[in-house]
């Protein structure tokens, strides 16, 4: 096979915080974890990262209050069906107020400790996206 540039879509996916626990959604279509977020859409270019991922986040969790803090880390999936890459990259979320209400895309939501968050690699679409959520929990210990 003759080596080309990758291609990647972007999303952008929030880390809800709320004391000392973490947002973990289930994605109704594979039951693995996800968080808020999700691709830029093809009429988006030119608008800022933030009002993406504000956009995203009403979609997927209904009307709440948060305060969207940095960039934090990043990973990669890869659909084989259609064959898709996409990069993500996560921001540090502090969960406000509001009743969260879940679309379709996600079946289940849970507010969970940093341990139990990466308990189960097998939680996770990737050993790439588990390694990566391991790897920010481990240095929030330090």
């Amino acid at each position: 096979m003759k080596r080309d540039y990758g291609i990647y879509h972007i999303g952008l996916k929030a880390l809800l915080k709320k004391e000392d626990t973490f947002l973990v959604l289930n994605s109704s279509y594979d039951n693995y974890i996800d968080l808020p977020g999700g691709r830029i859409d093809n009429v988006e270019y030119n608008k800022p990262f933030e009002e993406i991922l504000d956009r995203e986040i009403k979609e997927e969790l209904g009307d709440i209050k948060y305060k969207l803090g940095r960039q934090i880390f990043y990973y990669r999936r890869h659909y084989r069906n259609p064959d898709i890459n996409i990069f993500l990259v996560v921001y540090a979320t502090d969960f406000l107020s509001g009743e969260i209400k879940l679309s379709k895309e996600h079946n289940k939501y849970r507010w969970l400790n940093p341990v139990e968050f990466v308990s189960e690699e097998n939680n996770f679409f990737t050993q790439e996206e588990y390694l990566t959520f391991k790897k920010y929990f481990e240095s929030l210990k330090n």
